[in-house]
């Protein structure tokens, strides 16, 4: 009987230990081009939301011959927020992972602004189209089809959104 016992108990510890190690693979997004935040404590993939924009052009100012181009977002907050102290870890799965950017957001108003390229009027009337960069982060693979961006330094309090090919990806920093 003792030893009964003995070996389920065994089997029961051996048996979990078993389970926890085949799941402990990353859990990787099914859609293509969807970005979620990656849970710190969980491992989960929260989806951020992805919000309709529109392109606006504004001249930068009096002196300037230049244009700068801003992808424009309703309201004055995304609907996904985000503790300061939190890790930020996002997760994807694209084509060209290079290609997805992070960018802050300028509040105007109720909309927020992310600028992404500029253009400089030259003397014959045509125009020079230079992207802006986004925020410095690193790109490392996640899982066998899915990648994961760490930005490079802790997010400041403020907007964000996060842009794969024509989709943009929002959230906001809580102080």
């Amino acid at each position: 009987m003792r030893n009964l016992v003995v070996a389920t108990v065994l089997t029961l510890c051996f048996g979990s230990c078993f389970a926890q190690s085949v799941d402990s693979k990353p859990t990787e997004p099914m859609l293509i081009g969807d970005v979620f935040l990656l849970d710190p404590s969980t491992q989960a993939l929260k989806p951020l939301p992805s919000e309709d924009w529109k392109d606006v052009t504004t001249h930068m100012g009096m002196m300037s011959s230049g244009y700068m181009h801003s992808a424009q977002l309703s309201g004055d907050q995304s609907a996904f927020r985000v503790r300061a102290d939190a890790k930020t870890e996002f997760v994807f799965k694209v084509g060209n992972p290079e290609s997805v950017t992070l960018y802050p957001c300028v509040q105007k108003k109720q909309q927020r602004l992310a600028n992404y390229a500029k253009d400089q009027l030259k003397a014959n009337w045509t125009s020079d189209r230079t992207p802006i960069p986004g925020l410095p982060v690193g790109i490392t693979q996640f899982g066998e089809s899915a990648f994961k961006m760490t930005p490079k330094s802790p997010l400041l309090p403020g907007e964000y959104v996060v842009v794969t090919a024509t989709k943009m990806f929002t959230f906001g920093i809580d102080k």
